[in-house]
């Protein structure tokens, strides 16, 4: 080995490979030094240990301000960095227009207040900044959505990841896909952009309605951090969100409108006891219904359930 590994060795002992303890000594090192150059300006007086003296003088107003300015700037100086809070929500992206017999018919408005709107595309956002994940489902028929395309980023970098590998955004065919980028920037930088929910209406150019989302959030995330790393092997294939999200609070909603398929007889509400008669076959019956995913949220949008209750142009941005 020579002179120069031995070094590069010793270096990296030293400063990589340092226990804790001696870390925290070198954080502390770093911050007397800083106090050491304060003192020098004038900002922090020469002996460190005077901040904690009764201070006598006609300066003693300036001196104390000037003592707790150099305790303020130690204690930022020592502080661990704060860790990233995660997020989480989900846009329904229509644009205006149509679906007619399977095929998409534009109907181009500057009216952010639009209801002539066709349901192309949900994502679902999972972030802790700066990093992000997106699964985007797209629609080709207004029927049903397609398989989920995921895309990982890490700030300005991001990937399409897949079963098999990843590849950079910048040299996949989703990068040239005009509604997927307008999804990215907004969860730029791993941060949410715009409301948390309800309507949010995306203009281009020349002011006509680009896109209009409809977002909710959800509000104690609790993924796995391990799906925002492109390098773990499963991260392509493991999808967080699976259905459709539950709109608002309807617990108490679902326990009276299965009453009867539950075998429930009798229930209380808040004009007093109801009876309701059993039907075991019920449930039965509405499976022999089954309801796309594009179904139901349509079925939301009419009624203005959930996001969709938030109504007119919340954002007015351009795309």
């Amino acid at each position: 080995m020579t002179t120069r590994t031995r070094a590069a060795h010793e270096r990296q002992r030293t400063n990589g490979g340092a226990p804790r303890a001696l870390r925290r000594g070198a954080d502390r090192g770093d911050a007397l030094r800083l106090l050491a150059a304060l003192a020098k300006s004038g900002i922090a007086p020469a002996n460190p240990t005077t901040c904690a003296r009764p201070i006598i003088g006609a300066d003693a107003g300036s001196r104390t301000a000037r003592a707790a300015l150099v305790g303020a700037l130690l204690l930022a100086a020592l502080a661990p960095a704060a860790e990233a809070q995660k997020a989480q929500w989900s846009d329904a992206v229509y644009v205006p227009g149509r679906w007619t017999a399977g095929r998409f018919v534009a109907a181009p408005t500057s009216n952010g207040n639009t209801d002539a709107l066709a349901l192309v595309m949900r994502v679902d956002y999972f972030t802790k900044a700066p990093r992000l994940r997106m699964e985007v489902r797209r629609s080709a028929d207004g029927q049903t959505f397609g398989a989920p395309q995921v895309l990982l980023g890490n700030g300005a970098d991001v990937q399409v990841v897949t079963a098999v590998g990843a590849t950079p955004l910048a040299r996949h065919a989703l990068n040239n896909d005009t509604l997927v980028r307008a999804a990215l920037a907004a969860a730029s930088g791993g941060r949410l952009q715009g409301a948390a929910n309800g309507r949010l209406v995306e203009r281009l150019g020349g002011g006509a309605v680009g896109r209009v989302v409809f977002r909710r959030s959800v509000r104690s995330p609790a993924f796995d951090d391990a799906m925002l790393d492109p390098r773990n092997a499963s991260a392509g294939r493991q999808f967080l969100s699976r259905s459709i999200a539950s709109v608002g609070d309807q617990r108490s909603t679902a326990v009276v409108a299965t009453a009867g398929a539950r075998g429930v007889d009798r229930i209380q509400t808040p004009h007093g006891s109801v009876p309701v008669t059993p039907d075991s076959l019920a449930i039965k019956r509405m499976e022999a219904f089954p309801v796309s995913a594009m179904t139901l949220e349509e079925f939301l949008r009419q009624g203005a359930l959930g996001p969709y209750a938030v109504r007119g142009d919340s954002t007015g941005g351009h795309q």
